[in-house]
């Protein structure tokens, strides 16, 4: 008989035994832990990330140069003269247009931040169609200032001076067309379309009326 088995008769546990808490109860490594929350974008869903990204993308391009100014062929003199002049931001040469730009990010932001919130705030018109409404407008406006850009500052004017567009204003477009799919694609991922909202906002007028 191995005298140190018998010594560590009935003292010695065996490794392989799990420890018990003073309850009784085992304690088993990892359970008990906090899980980690996801991260809060992920709540998003594909419309919403890419129509929150176009949005963004609109903002920071509406303070790079849109147009410049280039000479025709009755003022080559003067090209030296103003050639740092003219052209300009979309704050600077669209007047209004900016602000409508400016409602189109902000309800893409919000439509994100309700997302985000896990508001069960509803509105009549989800939010998801104002985001593709207010996208395709921004992006027809855009549209209409590449076609007809604003003209030159009046002292240039008589020069004989033309505005000129600039790759940003190309890009300004992408990204109030990807509002606009982002916004329509949020709809399908919803379920909803216009004509269901349309039916939805006259259900209410109907029961007003009476029969």
């Amino acid at each position: 008989m191995n005298p140190a088995a018998a010594a560590g008769g009935g003292r010695g546990r065996p490794a392989a035994k799990a420890r018990r808490s003073p309850g009784g109860k085992r304690r088993t490594r990892g359970r008990g832990r906090p899980r980690r929350v996801a991260a809060p974008l992920s709540r998003l869903r594909v419309g919403e990330a890419i129509a929150l990204a176009a949005a963004i993308l609109l903002f920071v391009l509406m303070f790079f140069d849109w147009f410049g100014i280039k000479s025709t062929a009755g003022a080559e003199s003067f090209a030296g003269v103003v050639g740092g002049t003219g052209g300009g931001d979309a704050w600077q040469t669209l007047e209004v247009i900016p602000l409508f730009l400016m409602l189109a990010i902000a309800v893409a932001v919000g439509a994100a931040i309700l997302r985000l919130s896990c508001s069960d705030w509803k509105p009549a018109i989800p939010p998801a169609a104002a985001v593709c409404v207010l996208g395709l407008l921004a992006a027809l406006l855009i549209l209409i200032r590449i076609l007809a850009p604003p003209g030159p500052p009046g002292e240039l004017s008589e020069l004989a001076f033309e505005s000129t567009l600039k790759l940003p204003i190309f890009l300004a477009l992408a990204a109030a067309l990807g509002i606009a799919y982002g916004g329509r694609r949020a709809m399908a991922e919803e379920g909803t379309s216009f004509a269901a909202i349309a039916k939805k906002l006259e259900s209410p007028s109907r029961t007003r009326r009476g029969p």
